[in-house]
């Protein structure tokens, strides 16, 4: 059964887990703590927590990372780690959920998601979660070092998913960190997901270290290629970016994700991926303990956007380095049985505007494949077109047209979602006047945010005029 997300929320009774690990139980001293210094009880808790809450069984070397302490006052801070990464699994859940190719936003226990994790480590922890959390995912794992490449298989095959996760080596291409060779019998990625190496040089690592409350090696067993890369978490991700571009990647991965330990790395990845003109990206936060914190940044070659809690899930970040808004509203002056009868009837004049309203659920989506077909100046186009095309029409072009071969549609170049409901239920109040009716306006597909600015405003105008 899938962990709760809140499953940290609560202190770890120590007392408790050593009853059920007797290996855990050695390392615990009479007074019922642990020596977060010591590598080995560090470890043993790490196996311990991962057993009991997600049914994971692991070998972990001792000159491999295993997660830091970094504080006498933080007793759950390895919890909150693990935490940390049990979030970035949540987050990627709600990224693929939010932008699926039918635009339901719930999970579909009968989709096949094939995930890529680079640099895996020897736990393989986030294939190890993903496929432990949802049965249909499935994994492919790239790691370089040769010992943590042995664990990692090790810890696939123990945990009976071998058959869901494969671990790989270094690809054939001679500096690239994506493996396009080993993707090429895959269709489609939908996730790359990346824990990059956090320090630039050995010699950041130590200074850093000593800022810390314990010393620099304290319960910290991680070999160099695990946390150190020339240029740090941004060069590294930064030539993920790069790869993204590539026709061979930028089309077969959907989505392209990376977790980050500082926050001016969050804005520096941010600001490479508008410069290679990227719009759809997401950004969110890991609350790890009281003090330290986590971030994420993922994006998107392709139009389907995810919802707004996760496209922009952190106030840490300036506003102006996170993602156009992928939810608005509009407050109409009448009841829900008008306010959908006058939007179905708007939607019936829009020539080009694929609209399926289910009254069920008070719910519509709606999707254009030639972008704005709304605004006085786009209807003025429709009908010179429409002249255009009647002009040019001969037999010859018609007898092309009924022999032409039924090809994949393309992309709409926009969809979206319309929920109504009164304002009191969006308030959850009855104070509110039950005549007033609130659209939840969702953008579901689409790369140009002008377009979804302008529907807004135009709905908007119809609506309340």
């Amino acid at each position: 059964m899938p962990a709760p997300p809140d499953i940290y929320q609560n202190e770890v009774d120590f007392t408790a887990l050593a009853l059920r690990y007797p290996d855990f139980a050695k390392k615990l001293k009479a007074n019922r703590q642990l020596d977060f210094s010591d590598p080995e009880s560090v470890r043993q808790l790490t196996k311990a927590l991962l057993h009991r809450d997600f049914d994971l069984t692991i070998s972990l070397p001792e000159d491999r990372l295993c997660p830091p302490v970094r504080s006498r006052a933080y007793r759950n801070k390895l919890e909150a780690d693990i935490n940390a990464r049990f979030n970035y699994v949540l987050f990627v859940q709600r990224l693929l959920d939010s932008t699926q190719d039918n635009y339901n936003d719930a999970y579909d226990p009968n989709r096949k998601v094939i995930g890529i994790d680079i640099g895996t480590g020897a736990s393989a922890i986030y294939p190890l979660l993903a496929c432990r959390q949802r049965p249909p995912w499935l994994f492919l794992a790239t790691e370089i070092d040769a010992r943590s490449k042995e664990f990692a298989e090790r810890n696939v095959k123990d945990n009976g998913l071998a058959s869901r996760i494969k671990v790989i080596g270094p690809g054939s291409e001679s500096n690239a960190i994506i493996p396009v060779a080993e993707l090429e019998r895959f269709e489609r990625i939908d996730i790359l997901l990346t824990n990059p190496p956090f320090y630039t040089s050995e010699t950041e690592l130590q200074a850093l270290a000593k800022q810390k409350a314990r010393p620099p090696n304290s319960a910290c067993t991680g070999a160099p290629v695990e946390m150190i890369c020339p240029g740090g978490e941004v060069s590294f991700v930064s030539q993920i970016v790069d790869e993204s571009t590539l026709p061979a990647n930028k089309t077969k991965i959907q989505w392209f994700s990376s977790m980050l330990g500082k926050l001016g790395s969050v804005t520096v990845i941010i600001d490479k991926l508008k410069e290679t003109g990227c719009t759809n990206y997401a950004v969110t936060e890991f609350v790890q303990g009281q003090r330290t914190r986590r971030w994420c940044v993922a994006w998107s070659w392709l139009g389907l956007r995810p919802v707004q809690a996760v496209a922009r899930g952190t106030d840490a970040v300036e506003k102006k380095h996170l993602p156009f808004p992928t939810e608005m509203k509009v407050l109409v002056d009448a009841d829900v049985g008008a306010t959908t009868r006058k939007l179905n009837e708007e939607f019936t004049k829009l020539d080009g505007m694929e609209w399926r309203w289910r009254s069920g659920l008070q719910a519509g989506i709606g999707r254009s494949m030639n972008g704005d077909v709304w605004s006085r100046h786009a209807r003025r186009r429709q009908k010179r077109r429409e002249v255009e095309n009647h002009d040019s029409m001969d037999v010859e072009t018609a007898k092309h047209d009924n022999n032409h071969k039924e090809e994949e549609l393309p992309e709409p170049n926009f969809a979206f979602k319309i929920m109504v409901q009164p304002q009191n239920a969006e308030m959850m109040t009855d104070v509110a006047d039950p005549t007033t009716t609130v659209l939840k306006l969702r953008w579901l597909q689409g790369q140009d945010s002008t377009l979804f600015e302008s529907f807004h405003g135009w709905l908007k105008r119809k609506l309340t005029q």
